[in-house]
């Protein structure tokens, strides 16, 4: 009896502490929240998509970390060919252009990233690599291990309090892995090196979409010429300034459409589009369909 009472007011106290924790968490903007700032899961291209041999050409929109199961496929990002192997840790970034040659199998953790995302982090996925080839069997096979751990608690739409702690804790622990993996790994591809004055134009980009981000304002802001601007982001990203606040712009005008509470017109003058007609052209390119198109898509869902 005892033992019982004293088991009782132990999960009481345990449980108020985690709440309290959690709390202290979310306050500070440290606490990535399940579905809406991180997704991990599994994808197997013949149960996802059957019979098809390749995925369509896509702009990546979230921080996207891929740990592969087996060779057979091929993962393209930014025009580089990366060819799928056991082991192989595939870190792609927002903007970047990407594609794969099916078939494909990997464990995968999604970083949405939005306002409340913490800067540290953000620096740590935009210096990954793009892609490395992972060694040592016992690495593998513990960051599988932690992989499946951290999907078995998104089979639900709905987390509990408790196991979003868990989720950040396990998400933490991968990727303080992943990172001694690559202080001792001389293979990776693509070592990316973020230069901080481009992240600092990365960060002013993400902060003003709604104003002007032209290379001259850009380069003003973080204190350099804009010649300078242009390589140092160029070959800390994988893509020009300009192309990156573009594919921003309509990230943020897919959500504000998607939301149907304001005009075409309203949407593009708000997001620094000189008109409606330019902010319909740039929006095709991008998704490959006009606006107008993407509305009526998202509404007949």
């Amino acid at each position: 009896m005892i033992v019982f009472i004293f088991y009782h007011y132990f999960l009481v106290i345990y449980s108020n502490i985690l709440h309290l924790f959690c709390h202290i968490l979310m306050i500070g903007g440290f606490m990535l929240l399940a579905h809406k700032d991180i997704y991990c899961g599994v994808f197997e291209s013949s149960i996802v998509r059957g019979n098809l041999t390749k995925s369509d050409l896509r702009t990546v929109d979230c921080f996207e970390l891929e740990l592969f199961h087996s060779s057979g496929g091929v993962s393209h990002i930014n025009g580089e060919k990366y060819p799928t192997a056991y082991g192989m840790l595939l870190c792609a970034k927002p903007g970047q252009i990407r594609r794969s040659d099916f078939p494909v199998k990997c464990s995968f953790i999604r970083i949405f990233e939005n306002e409340s995302t913490p800067k540290n982090l953000k620096e740590i996925l935009l210096s990954l690599p793009n892609c490395t080839y992972i060694k040592k069997q016992t690495d593998i096979e513990s960051l599988l291990a932690l992989l499946s751990n951290l999907a078995s608690l998104f089979t639900t739409t709905t987390v509990k309090i408790s196991n979003e702690v868990l989720i950040n804790s396990l998400f933490y622990d991968i990727l303080h892995r992943i990172l001694n993996i690559l202080e001792g790994t001389e293979n990776s591809h693509s070592s990316n090196h973020i230069n901080h004055i481009a992240f600092k134009a990365y960060e002013y980009i993400n902060e003003n979409l709604s104003s002007d981000c032209s290379l001259k304002t850009l380069a003003k802001a973080v204190n350099v010429s804009s010649n300078y601007l242009q390589s140092i982001f160029t070959k800390s990203f994988g893509i020009s300034p300009y192309k990156y606040c573009v594919i921003k712009r309509i990230e943020k005008a897919k959500k504000m459409i998607s939301v149907g509470s304001k005009s075409m017109l309203e949407i593009s003058l708000e997001l620094g589009f000189c008109s409606q007609s330019h902010f319909n052209k740039t929006f095709k390119e991008i998704t490959g369909i006009t606006p107008t198109e993407y509305r009526n898509k998202r509404f007949d869902l």
